[in-house]
């Protein structure tokens, strides 16, 4: 009788964890792999005649110097933003500096594109909310610094956060006993801080020169007005042809993309080891704050005029814009909600875009947390050789940029794979697959925080008491969860509506969704203006709703 139980125990946990496992690697590994052999073997053949093609064309050199500029000049400038920042809100006596780290990361959870959408009405040189009040030829965002700008202004979060959790690990003694020798604030942290700090900088500066290289939505709404285009617009042109060629081509693209995006995200990962072993150094007081005296209130000021150009700005312009019958007119005739109307109840796309988006998120960020579930409890709570590796596949996709991932799984889907399933090009299905493998790593890794904090002793006891495997998870694990697994539906779930990059790839007709149609509205959907400022303002609030929900969930743990 007991060997019955052990051997179904046995089957039935297997049968589980190795169709989380198989989808893991499918959906996660497959794609990538059949990109580099339709690149490599396009006529069954190893041959780099493709590769010889792609980059002999001056476009595709121009784009590839683009992004390397547009990359570096953003990264710099998100460096001298956010280490100021970080230093004032972790080691002086700023007023409200919780309060403010938190507002200051805001922008994190707000894609870029939004931004790019607000600026836009802000800055346009012809009927800009900013050129009409202030007059002359001062702001332009259809240009190299617009688009640096507004990267820039929300990307910078990637350093603050890092940073941040630098300066709160970092072991102040270091700090305490310069000060006491006689060192000022500016050499102590130029000294000790800022040494101590580098490799989170350089980890942080990695990853926000890879965000601005996978970005797709500030480059086209700016770049292409202004006739600057990077990779990820390219490849974008390309695909769209909609022929082979331009697949491939796009293919070839993109797996240049992708091999820069794995080589900066394991020098990231490695960069970020070393920093935790730097900072870190046992049990330490919270250090002395330095007293700002005079400069405090000059400090605010500069805070507070920071937070106002990235986040109050921006959002009043898309407000003011949604309101406005005529973009560029301030005057009060002009606002009304005929706009907000026009959107929600006669354009046909609104409602179909609203539901698509919903259903596809929530099957996304369902999917996630199952197989995250399943996968996590392997990493954490098995003796599976190779388990640790299963975080970093899940990873693979989210640090691989979007146009990539899109066009991996168009390469894989797109046909009858194995000669059974049926074609998912432009249907819903491929979307959903695109969201969900896009995003499990972020359900891997809270589900595995979830399990490393709760004791195996409970499991146990229900093991002993005859429970099998499948009990056990539902009814004592599952529970013990629940808080880990709900934040980790809303963390999926956040990015996923919003989503643009992938969908623009992977969408057909009927297919709209909140992002692909905010894209077309502000392209060339909407001739009178302000539509897609509508559908900008939707989106900002149910990000900033689905953030206070995770934090009120996860007790502050996740979320900005």
């Amino acid at each position: 009788m007991v060997n019955r139980i052990k051997s179904a125990f046995f089957d039935i946990r297997v049968l589980f964890l190795g169709l989380a496992l198989v989808a893991l690697f499918f959906f996660c590994v497959l794609p990538f792999f059949t990109l580099f052999e339709r690149v490599l073997f396009p006529e069954g053949q190893f041959t780099l005649s493709l590769f010889e093609e792609t980059f002999s064309s001056p476009a595709i050199t121009i784009a590839i110097k683009n992004t390397l500029l547009v990359s570096s000049l953003v990264t710099i400038t998100c460096m001298f933003i956010a280490v100021p920042l970080a230093w004032l809100l972790t080691r002086t006596d700023f007023p409200a500096a919780r309060k403010f780290r938190s507002l200051l990361c805001l922008p994190f959870a707000i894609p870029p594109y939004i931004g790019a959408i607000a600026w836009i009405y802000l800055a346009n040189p012809t009927t800009g909310l900013l050129p009409h009040l202030v007059g002359g030829d001062l702001f332009n965002i259809y240009s190299f610094t617009g688009l640096v700008f507004v990267e820039a202004s929300f990307l910078y979060t990637f350093i603050l956060l890092t940073t941040l959790s630098s300066l709160d690990r970092m072991d102040s003694s270091f700090e305490e006993a310069a000060r006491l020798s006689g060192a000022s604030p500016l050499r102590v942290f130029r000294d000790i801080s800022l040494p101590l700090m580098r490799p989170s900088l350089i980890s942080g500066g990695l990853l926000v020169f890879l965000a601005t290289a996978a970005s797709f939505g500030v480059p086209a709404l700016i770049g292409g007005p202004a006739r600057i285009y990077l990779m990820t617009t390219q490849i974008y042109t390309l695909q769209k042809m909609g022929s082979v060629s331009g697949i491939l081509k796009a293919g070839a693209l993109s797996s240049l993309l992708m091999v820069t995006a794995l080589l900066t995200i394991f020098l990231s990962q490695f960069i970020s080891r070393k920093a935790k072993f730097q900072t870190v150094s046992g049990k330490t007081s919270r250090p002395s704050v330095i007293e700002l005296g005079k400069w405090k209130p000059l400090a605010v000021i500069g805070v507070l005029t920071f937070g106002f150009i990235v986040f109050v700005l921006p959002i009043s312009g898309i407000l003011i814009s949604s309101l406005s019958k005529v973009q560029g007119d301030v005057g009060l005739s002009n606002f009304g909600f005929g706009n907000w109307y026009r959107v929600l109840f006669e354009v046909d796309e609104t409602g179909r875009a609203l539901f698509n988006s919903f259903i596809l998120s929530a099957g996304a960020a369902t999917l996630a947390v199952i197989v995250g579930y399943l996968v996590s409890y392997v990493q954490t709570k098995t003796r599976l050789p190779g388990g640790h590796l299963f975080d970093v596949i899940a990873s693979l996709p989210y640090a691989t940029p979007g146009t990539v991932v899109a066009l991996a799984l168009i390469m894989t889907f797109s046909g009858q794979l194995f000669g059974v399933l049926p074609s998912l090009y432009n249907t819903l299905g491929l979307i959903l697959i695109a969201y969900f493998v896009k995003y499990l790593s972020f359900a891997v890794k809270t589900s595995a925080d979830g399990f490393r904090q709760v004791d195996d002793v409970l499991a146990e006891a229900s093991r002993v008491s005859g429970a099998s495997w499948l009990q056990t998870m539902i009814r004592i694990w599952l529970p013990l969860l629940k808080p880990s697994l709900v934040a980790a539906w809303f963390l999926v779930f956040m990015p996923a509506m919003s989503e643009l990059t992938m969908t623009t790839l992977l969408t057909g007709p009927g297919l709209e969704t909140i992002g692909t149609l905010i894209f077309q509205l502000q392209e060339y959907a909407d001739a009178s203006g302000g539509g897609a400022s509508v559908l900008a303002l939707i989106v900002i609030i149910i990000v900033i709703a689905i953030n206070y929900v995770v934090k009120r969930v996860s007790n502050g743990k996740y979320g900005l």
